[in-house]
């Protein structure tokens, strides 16, 4: 055979490979079509309700920790559904041809990036709901202080995220028939047999299991305080009746020249200051201390007497500014007066008991809505983690499946998108003003085209 004949036999069995290649991509990407119509469904549900919520909570409503970890995970959501989810209908269309090595890269990047993003700031939630509900007493984060730290958040995800980068990028993979491969955006041929994406696997892993622990743990905490706080609550109510003369949620306690009305379960101790009870926080007290006609520093009174002055000063201050924190740090909440005498020493709050009531029971839903967009994340996130396990102990995982079994697989490896769609869900349901203002969007559009 001549070098001729060498060429043409050579040209038709490449133009067979090719062939036989896109003929194999083109079988399972109709195969794999259900998976694409539902990514793509929850990438446009994904991107209006994610819009929505960013223009509303930012506009709409007052500053405070809660929106802005709710604008932060919006944030993620809209770049995952923006990035993330093409970058998986893409690797859906293109199953054994996809040859992009740079979109590859940036686009694994953009989406690790974004669920480290959303599982660090779902830890930071936690963690603000167990401080506000179960230590109302100590400082509480701001707004600014909680936008700094989201800000840091980002930095620590976009780090954790620089991996995908390296490891991943075009790499070959065997298709169904015998000796052809085709090419897929995967760990790269390079680390594929190094010990580099198992470890970083394994640190995902880890972190997911962690950030499991810590929020379950902390949510325990604040259901249990909650829980103690509402038996508090109605055995006040069944001792004090219909609740005339004291404030509601509170018990009066008459001792000598102290007339105090005290939050609900709080305890008289041995120096007689009222120290509140931490699960027993009311927002309205009334006090007349009996250092009221003597002032700060005078050197009429011991020194001892002086220091005790201090003291409930402090605590005073202290447990103002927790009532505060507790009671009216919620976006949508109007602050609550309050006045201090410091020549009298008397600590009012003027707040009317159904406002507070209506505040404390703003922070409990608040905190009942951010729970549940948690747990739809940790749930939607478990078969994924399962599969990828799997997989990864078993290299013919996929190739040995029959078409039911890998569309059933392929669509349970990407139900944590369903996260990044359901937030705005969850906030419509649940939050009446996120919902009065997204109706008064869409009636002032509507009056704008009229």
């Amino acid at each position: 055979m001549n070098n001729t004949s060498r060429f043409v036999v050579v040209q038709e069995n490449l133009q067979n490979y090719e062939e036989i290649l896109l003929a194999e991509n083109r079988y399972e990407a109709k195969a794999l079509t259900p998976v694409t119509v539902y990514l793509v469904m929850l990438m446009i549900i994904g991107i209006f309700g994610n819009t929505m919520v960013l223009y509303v909570y930012k506009f709409r409503f007052r500053k405070s920790t809660s929106r802005v970890f709710i604008l932060s995970l919006a944030a993620f959501d809209l770049i995952t559904c923006l990035f993330g989810m093409p970058y998986h209908i893409l690797d859906l269309a293109y199953p054994y041809t996809f040859t992009w090595d740079g979109v590859c890269k940036s686009l694994s990047f953009a989406l690790t990036f974004t669920i480290l993003g959303s599982i660090y700031v779902l830890d930071l939630i936690a963690i603000d709901r167990y401080r506000k509900i179960c230590k109302p007493l100590e400082k509480q984060l701001s707004a600014m202080g909680t936008k700094i730290i989201c800000w840091v958040t980002a930095l620590v995800a976009a780090i954790s995220a620089s991996p995908m980068i390296f490891l991943y990028g075009v790499a070959d993979v065997n298709t169904r028939t015998p000796n052809i491969t085709g090419k897929e955006c995967y760990i790269s041929n390079e680390y594929s047999f190094t010990e580099f994406p198992l470890i970083y696997d394994g640190f995902f892993i880890l972190l997911f299991l962690l950030s499991i622990l810590i929020v379950s743990i902390l949510y325990i905490n604040v259901g249990i305080a909650v829980r103690k706080r509402k038996k508090i609550h109605e055995s006040n109510l069944n001792e004090s009746g219909s609740g005339f003369g004291t404030p509601l949620g509170s018990r009066r306690t008459t001792t000598g020249e102290d007339t105090i009305s005290t939050p609900l379960g709080s305890l008289r101790e041995k120096d007689g200051t009222i120290r509140p009870h931490l699960h027993g926080h009311s927002p309205i007290i009334k006090q007349k201390s009996k250092f009221s006609n003597l002032s700060y520093n005078s050197p009429r009174i011991p020194r001892k007497i002086n220091k005790e002055m201090k003291k409930e000063k402090s605590f005073r201050q202290k447990l103002k500014r927790a009532m505060s924190d507790v009671s009216s740090g919620e976006y949508d909440s109007t602050s609550g007066t309050g006045t201090l005498d410091r020549g009298q020493g008397q600590l009012k709050i003027i707040d009317q008991t159904k406002m507070a009531s209506r505040k404390q029971r703003r922070t409990l839903r608040i905190t009942t809505m951010l729970f549940i967009i948690t747990l739809i994340f940790v749930i939607s996130f478990l078969p994924y983690l399962i599969i990828e396990v799997i997989s990864n102990t078993d290299e013919t995982y996929w190739i040995t499946m029959e078409t039911w079994e890998l569309v059933i697989s392929s669509l349970l490896y990407r139900t944590y998108f369903i996260n990044n769609m359901v937030n705005p869900i969850v906030y419509w349901c649940l939050d009446q003003k996120f919902k009065k203002e997204v109706v008064k969007f869409f009636t002032r559009c509507k009056t704008c085209k009229h």
